[in-house]
């Protein structure tokens, strides 16, 4: 009896060592967990898509054939720099390199896209114009997702949005993505708990970027853009849905 005594202190003083030494969060973890995916479809997210068409020449578009394809359509045909927060509020922007911006008829709209990205680098952007692009505008291309010629066709625009949902807004296919990479990873089960449950951290704001990129890169070595690419994305979902 008095060794079955010894040992249970020791056990006693062990698990308090551990409780001490390991973070709250991955106890928690162990013994409730979430999968990321779970976690999205639990927010019920907004399904309408909303796009913004910048552009002097909407009749280059075929609004009400995008319309029909059950996106919502805003359209301007000139704008402010000083709108460059309305604009990013917006799902994906389609936006005319040249004429459109008031302060800068001959670049602004190029222009444009860089202040847009600065203010929220994961809104899709399509740079939009009816002739080449200009090279000493590169700079500024370099920031949007995709280029567009005038006159638009159904399919081609079709194709074009209907890669950057999936991408950029369609939460539960980047959530399982991101749940197959974390499923790759050569790591325990344990460790693929842990991984999961701080990216739910993250999307809720409980945690820092940096305390995620610590376990990421602690944890996940291989993937860890791919996996932070995916998570920061949905964050973005979930901030701007």
């Amino acid at each position: 009896m008095q060794n079955i005594g010894i040992i249970l202190s020791i056990a006693g003083l062990a698990l308090s060592v551990l409780l001490w030494a390991v973070k709250p969060e991955f106890i928690v973890n162990f013994f409730k967990f979430q999968k990321v995916t779970n976690f999205i479809r639990s927010k019920n997210l907004s399904n309408n898509f909303t796009i913004a068409i910048v552009d002097d020449e909407l009749d280059s578009y075929p609004i009400s054939y995008i319309q029909n394809l059950g996106y919502r359509v805003k359209t301007f045909e000139s704008v402010s720099f000083s709108q460059a927060e309305e604009l990013s509020k917006h799902d994906l922007i389609l936006l005319d390199v040249k004429g459109v911006v008031k302060e800068d008829l001959e670049e602004g709209g190029a222009k444009l896209i860089k202040i847009i990205k600065n203010i929220r680098p994961l809104v899709p952007v399509i740079a939009v114009s009816s002739g080449y692009f200009h090279t000493e505008l590169n700079d500024y291309f370099r920031t949007c997702d995709d280029n567009i010629k005038k006159p638009i066709d159904e399919y081609k625009i079709r194709e074009i949005i209907g890669e950057l949902k999936l991408n950029f807004y369609d939460e539960n296919n980047i959530a399982e993505l991101l749940n197959n990479d974390i499923e790759s990873l050569q790591i325990g089960k344990r460790k693929k708990k842990s991984i999961s449950s701080m990216i739910i951290y993250y999307l809720k704001n409980e945690i820092e970027s940096q305390e995620l990129k610590i376990t990421l890169h602690k944890f996940a070595t291989t993937k860890t853009d791919d996996i932070l690419n995916k998570v920061n994305r949905l964050k973005d979902r979930l901030n701007n849905a």
